[in-house]
């Protein structure tokens, strides 16, 4: 006997399922502003992470309701998800037994909301996509949802105006005074994100997706086509270090995979973008550049290299479980370093348990491959895997876990990877029309596939 693997389950009324609820998840995630926030929850209280929470919770009811063993074989993604979030809460837990400072444990209380947010996220993504179908469903909705951030970015850069400060929703506040940065004089867009390094690396994070819908999508190559030359525009003009690097990873990743033809074209069409800023901008290439020639001259490459120094002291009053995420504030210093921060507010073991599943997520996205049939599956793999890679480089530049785009993207890339390794070794059922009631396997009414 075998039992076919259980996704998270569609409900009767209203044709709920994982791909929906992704969907309005990556809606939030792009279409209102970063910076607008439910004033009671704080930091964490964007509508995306409201939505992230309720997922977690989903989730949970889910599994509780369950009678019979979920999926196929062990799911490596979420049982390092699962592990690590009961290390962080433990760093919490340990946080709020010690003496901390007024001022640090409302953001201990925000940080843990956010990181349950993210990994309800990972969960529903890991769990309940129930085809290949509905993760190509996801995929494209993410790119297309990335082309609309580049899109929004390059109207900025030319209009010189933010557009998005005079949105208002009713409910949400956002902080007075934003605006858009500027370097050596040169505008950098940020789209809805709060940064235009986040901007950056959320974009280079989707681009290999974008790439693999172009190069393989059944139909609208050409749109896809579209949105990458958008994408790699958009990018560039973020001027942001942190997001050229992670661009270069993801497609480093993608080219090792193509046969040299494919990697010949690559580079040409790479090359063709630069050319395109390079006239119709000038001046943007030359910063970029600097960015990588000027390391002695620039504060923030300063900055980051004084970190190391500062994150050990810090590092050395608390090792193995760490001081409680979110509680070192910017007004001790600002890493720009994701692996840095974490392991000062969250020891060895918090520290330990990312990179656990960032690479087991890299890992998961790329066995994947090896047993998907479908040629564009091969290809979203690929690409999710090599967006994995660019995120975990993104996090030695950039404090992922300050910024709710980039930390979203980066756990909904993770739970894609497990989603697909789940589907890889796994037989799947066709998609029930929208509102019909799924008895899935797992839950208290069950159709048990025998063999």
């Amino acid at each position: 006997m075998s039992r076919a693997a259980a996704p998270i389950p569609v409900t009767g009324r209203t044709g709920m399922d994982a791909t929906t609820a992704l969907t309005a998840y990556v809606i939030l995630l792009i279409g209102i502003p970063s910076v607008m926030k439910f004033p009671p929850l704080g930091s964490a209280g964007s509508p995306c992470n409201v939505l992230a929470l309720a997922a977690f919770l989903w989730w949970l009811w889910f599994h509780v309701h369950r009678t019979a063993p979920f999926g196929l074989g062990h799911e490596p993604v979420r049982i390092t998800l699962l592990v690590w979030l009961v290390v962080m809460f433990a760093v919490y837990a340990h946080a709020m037994a010690s003496p901390l400072p007024p001022d640090e444990i409302s953001p201990a209380d925000s940080g843990m909301l956010r990181l349950v947010g993210c990994a309800g996220i990972l969960l529903v993504a890991n769990d309940g996509v129930r085809s290949s179908a509905q993760a190509r469903k996801v995929m494209s909705r993410l790119v297309v949802g990335a082309g609309l951030l580049a899109v929004v970015g390059l109207v900025q850069f030319a209009t010189k105006e933010l557009w998005i400060d005079r949105l208002s929703i009713p409910g949400l506040t956002s902080p007075a005074g934003t605006g858009l940065a500027v370097r050596n004089g040169i505008i950098r867009p940020n789209g809805t994100s709060t940064h235009p390094i986040e901007f950056g690396v959320v974009l280079t994070t989707t681009l290999p997706l974008a790439v693999a819908h172009a190069r393989k999508a059944p139909a609208a190559r050409w749109f896809y086509s579209l949105l990458v030359g958008v994408m790699g525009v958009a990018i560039i003009l973020a001027i942001s270090r942190s997001a050229i690097i992670c661009g270069g990873v993801a497609m480093l990743v993608m080219l090792l995979s193509w046969p040299n033809a494919t990697r010949a074209r690559a580079l040409v069409c790479m090359a063709g973008v630069f050319a395109v800023v390079y006239v119709m901008v000038p001046g943007v290439l030359g910063t970029v550049t600097h960015l990588f020639t000027g390391f002695s001259e620039d504060s923030s490459v300063q900055s980051r290299t004084g970190s190391y120094e500062v994150a050990w002291l810090f590092f050395r009053a608390n090792p193995v479980i760490g001081r409680g995420f979110g509680t070192f504030l910017p007004k001790y210093w600002i890493f720009d370093n994701g692996y840095l921060g974490l392991m000062v507010e969250g020891g060895v073991l918090g520290l330990l348990g990312l990179v656990v599943l960032i690479v087991l997520a890299a890992a998961a996205a790329h066995r994947a491959v090896a047993h998907l049939e479908d040629d564009f599956d091969k290809e979203l793999a690929r690409a999710v895997c090599a967006s994995i890679v660019a995120g975990g480089a993104a996090l030695a530049f950039f404090d992922t876990f300050a910024f709710a785009q980039s930390a979203g993207w980066f756990f909904l890339m993770m739970g894609l990877a497990g989603a697909w390794l789940r589907l890889s070794r796994t037989p799947t059922r066709d998609t029930p029309a929208s509102g019909t009631p799924e008895r899935p396997t797992g839950s208290r009414h069950q159709d048990v596939t025998r063999e």
